[in-house]
């Protein structure tokens, strides 16, 4: 295969991955486009039965169309072109080669394609005088460097960094299927989560970030990124000649960490660090997988053991071994000595879903320190959390690192912080009942507020109830009067539709990726016409829209939206200005006041009366529109209704405010109680207690 990107060719399978889709995706966009004016491009050969395509046109295409779930795709491309090159090498040779020349590409700044073989080896020997991490992998790659080279830069041309070509190269290694990597793999939520916790934590600049394990980088490449980009941190990591350690050493080099040497003999028994330093590391790592909790315990004592006074720690690992109960009386026993170093500060029982191949699995998280030596040993606390049941997003990530945070300092710092989920509980009390776990399993807590803040919320959301009560259940003013029905049909809004007092207008086909919650301009679709999402919840970008769908229509005020399939439902917009996705499509009626035709009235017999179940041995269902009465009034009659109408939706509207006030003063009420914070007297009024 020739030496570049511009060549490769993909099979069916090859551009699923590469654009990030299911397999049968390909061969859909391949009978959708057929007979497009840009069809899906033409195989230009073929390996036994399958289908090969010009790797290039290939993305060139799926760019244009806007498919596809890849952001990376020319970068991407490269690497493929880069993994699947056709040579003597092995996979794993290759693969390391391209890390290794990667790595080299970064530290010289320089275009590896002019050099030439010799001289490429040469720079390397002279980067990795020692051979830790670089020289073995570009030697091994022999007569095929300069080919691995022009791979190497179009990458990273690609990727915009070599850093970013190598990422995105080990995010392949699912793909690529490295156990070794994969299986400690922890999800990006994970690594930020303790990367910024650590960020937090290091205050001082002359700070060693510490990862004892020999083949760990997920943690400290997290780390990299949460801190100022102007910094040029320190790393000390564990020592070994393993492929998998080598390649952590390049990782942290491309990134432009700094290293220094682990304390002789490695961070076994009896290491020291001199000066400030942070720890920073994760089990499993890609030589501690399989571990048990005993032995994962073992591994954090040890670190604990050496631990000076200016020294901190941030440790992800499973659950089962760092707050849940333990049946292993080894793990048991270890577990015990580490809460009677009193160098836990917080332990807090994360999600499931953080080890990416093991999803099941529950993780944990231990944060070491000191204690305050103001605190007597019998007084001194451990704060514990369980999040497991919250989504570990941007909220509940800042909240941990405030309490964390909190959490290490002195004992007027922690008591004047308001927890968002962490317990502040007594080491003592901690171990005795460490039979029952560190973070006992809890239903998600909210944030406990101040007794003056829940008081004035609850007195702002009484009045708000208090109004809409008012609103809600005043006397409804409505004059009615019987009379003799006539012997007229109602009309079909087929026969309104000839008439032209009704005009029927399609909704539009949007992708679906492009309405979310809490978008620009609302949109109003099936769920919305069938009240299964509120209106007002779905929205899409007004640029979005406006760069998709220049010639799109918006609805105007009194517009009816209605859906014959899978049910029949339908609504009025009072405010306009909305999107309508099909397949709902809307009636506009025109000229209310003349046709005695209220869209409110109609849209409500529409809901109620059309037919809703296909009659028996029926082909159709019966729900076409052109055959669905509606109620048409005398113009007289309009004004009077119209006002009727008006102030039952009204009504109607304050009684839903009313019931969400209700429920919001419910909850602010039970806070309140439940935390000391309120209290109810035998009069109607609040008492605030100070706090």
């Amino acid at each position: 295969m020739p030496g570049t990107a511009s060549t490769l060719l993909l099979s069916k399978p090859d551009i699923a991955a590469l654009a990030k889709v299911q397999r049968p995706v390909v061969s859909v966009w391949v009978s959708r486009y057929r007979s497009t004016d840009a069809p899906f491009p033409t195989a230009v050969s073929t390996r036994g039965r399958e289908e090969l395509f010009a790797g290039t046109e290939v993305v060139e295409w799926i760019r244009a169309r806007g498919l596809g779930n890849s952001e990376s795709l020319s970068e991407d491309l490269a690497m493929f072109a880069a993994l699947d090159h056709r040579s003597e090498l092995t996979a794993d040779a290759a693969f390391h080669g391209i890390t290794a020349l990667l790595c080299v590409k970064a530290m010289l700044a320089d275009q590896l394609s002019e050099m030439d073989g010799e001289d490429l080896l040469d720079e390397t020997d002279e980067l990795d005088p020692n051979d830790e991490f670089l020289f073995s992998e570009v030697d091994a790659l022999g007569d095929q460097r300069e080919t691995f080279a022009r791979y190497v830069d179009q990458m990273a041309d690609a990727a915009y960094t070599p850093a970013q070509a190598f990422e995105s190269l080990m995010a392949q290694r699912f793909r690529m299927q490295r156990a070794d990597l994969a299986d400690s793999a922890l999800a990006p939520r994970a690594l930020e989560l303790g990367a910024r916790v650590c960020a937090a934590l290091a205050t001082d600049e002359h700070e060693v970030f510490v990862d004892p394990s020999v083949d760990g980088s997920d943690l400290l490449i997290a780390l990299r990124h949460a801190l100022p980009e102007f910094e040029e941190p320190l790393a000390m990591t564990g020592e070994s000649d393993t492929a998998a350690s080598r390649l952590a050493r390049r990782r942290l080099a491309v990134h432009g960490w700094r290293r220094t040497k682990a304390p002789t003999g490695g961070f076994a028994d009896g290491f020291t660090i001199d000066g400030p330093a942070m720890f920073l590391t994760q089990f499993p790592s890609p030589s501690t997988v399989g571990l048990s909790d005993a032995q994962i315990l073992e591994r954090i004592d040890n670190i604990v053991l050496q631990m000076g006074p200016h020294h901190r720690g941030v440790v992800i690992g499973p659950a089962s071994a760092l707050v849940d109960p333990i049946a292993d009386r080894e793990a048991r026993l270890i577990r015990a000595g580490l809460l009677r170093s009193d160098r836990l500060r917080a332990a807090i029982r994360l999600p499931e879903g953080l080890l990416t191949t093991r999803p099941g699995l529950p993780m944990a998280m231990w944060v070491l320190g000191s204690a305050d030596p103001s605190i007597k040993p019998a007084d001194r606390w451990t704060v514990t959390a369980d999040v497991s049941a919250t989504d570990l997003d941007e909220p509940l990530i800042e909240a941990i690192v405030s309490d964390v945070t909190a959490a290490m300092g002195t004992t007027g710092s922690v008591r004047a912080h308001a927890f968002r989920h962490g317990a502040i509980r007594m080491t003592a009390k901690l171990l005795a009942n460490d039979q029952h776990g560190l973070a006992p399993r809890t239903a998600s807590r909210r944030r406990v507020r101040s007794g003056a803040e829940l008081a004035a919320q609850a007195l702002e959301t009484l009045d708000a109830l208090n109004h809409r009560a008012s609103q809600a259940a005043g006397p409804l003013e409505v004059s009615l009067e019987y009379r003799q029905p006539g012997g007229t049909a109602l009309p079909t809004l087929g026969e309104l539709a000839a008439q032209k007092r009704v005009k029927l207008l399609p909704g539009h086909r949007i992708d679906a990726s492009d309405v979310v919650d809490g978008g620009d301009i609302r949109v109003l679709g099936v769920d919305e016409v069938l009240g299964r999402t509120r209106i007002g919840v779905r929205g899409i970008d007004r640029f979005t829209f406006a760069t998709k769908h220049p010639n799109a229509r918006y609805t105007e005020p009194g517009d009816i939206v209605f859906c014959a399939s899978p049910a029949v439902g339908a609504i009025v917009d009072h405010d306009g200005a909305a999107v309508v996705l099909a397949p709902a499509r809307v009636l506009r009626v025109k000229d209310s006041e003349r046709s005695g035709l209220i869209p409110e009235l109609m849209a409500r017999h529409i809901a109620e009366s059309a037919p809703r179940t296909r009659p028996q041995r029926a082909i159709r269902s019966g729900n076409d529109w052109k055959y669905w009465h509606v109620p048409q009034l005398a113009n007289d009659k309009v004004p009077a209704v119209r006002h009727a109408l008006s102030d039952i939706r009204e009504r109607r509207r304050a009684a839903e405010e009313l019931v969400n006030n209700l429920d919001h003063f419910t909850s602010t009420l039970v806070d309140g109680l439940a935390h000391g914070v309120l209290t109810v007297s035998d009069r109607p009024t609040i008492s605030p207690e100070k706090g």
